[in-house]
């Protein structure tokens, strides 16, 4: 994988982690009213780029260092 792939995935990567928490502190200690969907979503996308990282970018290491 080249450099500049692996920092795109880096970076969408924690984007979505960051968003995602961003959202569930939001909902969870500042929001008046919130639904249950709401925390869902906040809870997929914060997975979603949890899943991203731990798949993509630890691997991808690991191909490019081993020269594979």
């Amino acid at each position: 994988m080249s450099p500049i792939r692996r920092t795109i995935s880096l970076m969408v990567a924690l984007v979505l982690i960051i968003v995602g928490l961003v959202a569930l502190i939001y909902l969870l200690f500042f929001a008046l009213r919130w639904k249950g969907w709401m925390l869902m979503a906040a809870g997929f996308v914060t997975a979603l780029g949890g899943m991203w990282f731990w798949e993509d970018f630890p691997k991808a290491r690991a191909k490019s260092n081993g020269g594979g």
